[in-house]
Order: C-alpha cells, then sequence, then structure tokens
C-alpha cells in the first residue's frame, strides 16, 4: 500500500465505541493527521464550535444523546462548508436518505478498510 500522508489537518471522530475508535484512530495517526475524539452527537457538536481547525468530521451514525445525523444537521448550521462522512453499519436506502436529508457528504459501510477510508478522505480533503 503506498504511504498516504494528511500532515497538518485535524479531524473529529465522532464514535462512541472503543474498538471502532481505536481501529480509526490506528488506521489515522500513520497519516500525519491528527485526530481528536467525540464520544457522542453532543460532544460532536461542541467541539465543532470549539475547533475552527476541524478540516473533516468522521461520524458514527448510531451515538448516544444525538445521533450522528441529528449531530451534522446541528453542525451544518454553523459550519457548512465542513465535510462530513457518516461511518454506518446499516447501509440500506433508509439511512442513505437519512444521512442526504443530515448534510451529510459521504457514507462509508462498517466494516471499513484502510484504503476505503484514505480514499474518503483524500476525497473531501484534497480539493
Amino acid at each position: 500500500m503506498e504511504q498516504v500522508s494528511f500532515n497538518n489537518r485535524t479531524i473529529l471522530v465522532a464514535e462512541d465505541n472503543d474498538d471502532n475508535f481505536a481501529y480509526i484512530w490506528h488506521a489515522l495517526i500513520k497519516t500525519g493527521i491528527t485526530v481528536i475524539r467525540a464520544l457522542n452527537g453532543l460532544e460532536a457538536v461542541s467541539l465543532c464550535h470549539d475547533h475552527p481547525e476541524f478540516s473533516l468530521i468522521l461520524m458514527d451514525g448510531m451515538m448516544p444523546g444525538l445521533t450522528g445525523y441529528e449531530a451534522t444537521v446541528e453542525i451544518k448550521k454553523f459550519r457548512p462548508e465542513l465535510p462530513i462522512i457518516i461511518l454506518t453499519a446499516y447501509v440500506d436506502q433508509t439511512s442513505i436518505r437519512e444521512a442526504v436529508r443530515s448534510g451529510c457528504n459521504d457514507y462509508l459501510a462498517k466494516p471499513i478498510g484502510p484504503e476505503e477510508l484514505y480514499a474518503a478522505i483524500q476525497k473531501w480533503l484534497v480539493q
């Protein structure tokens, strides 16, 4: 696999599951990207207010408090240009419609391979 680099970028990973977060963190840390974690949708919204340096959000669809979809709606109100990629284990027409309706820019189905993750991030960070 070719070495991927996202140096000088900071992203938010909104993921309540420790194992899923660890997997994503390990995949991303070697790319030079700075990763900040939110444990739920409410924290994701709050962190987006406090961190204008976020270049992208990887948002779990189902989290306690606000779901990832609900958090996306709130974030897009004050950061409409911020790319949000929803991560979901439930890829069906309903979840795709919900992602589009909430303002997500893209979605990835869990489980996610590193190459798929890098490609999705690169699509939104390198424009």
